[in-house]
């Protein structure tokens, strides 16, 4: 009955043990919102024909390389390319969510944009191998 037990809880701890926090494990009122660009969305099937996704997007497009964030099996659907409202934690710039499609900041996206082009094209500052 003991190693029943032990086993029990073994795997009650193995499996809640990989489980990431989501945007509502967290307190709303922790983020802000920041422009960001979706760079890679890469689209799946599962067996129950629901499609889900796995975004990878930066954000904070004024710093000299920007952060780089990603959810993965997002039920959102999107573009490389698209603007995106990124949610950034007030106390960890690395703890960030899709938000929405859309402009919150036109300036800092055109300027981010501009800075690509004059480099030749990619996403400035950042290592697009880490999202392939």
């Amino acid at each position: 009955m003991r190693s029943n037990c032990f086993v029990l809880l073994a795997l009650i701890f193995l499996c809640c043990k990989g489980q990431t926090k989501k945007y509502e494990d967290y307190n709303d009122e922790n983020f802000i919102e920041v422009q960001g660009i979706v760079v890679k969305s890469k689209r799946q099937t599962d067996f129950k024909n629901v499609i889900k996704s796995s975004i990878y997007f930066i954000y904070n497009l004024n710093k000299e390389r920007p952060d780089i964030g990603y959810e993965i099996n997002s039920p959102f659907l999107l573009h490389e390319g698209e603007p995106a409202i990124i949610l950034v934690h007030k106390n960890d710039e690395k703890i960030s969510f899709f938000g929405a499609r859309g402009m919150i900041n036109e300036d800092v996206l055109l300027s981010y944009l501009e800075k690509c082009h004059q480099t030749g094209g990619g996403y400035y500052g950042i290592d697009e191998s880490s999202f392939k």
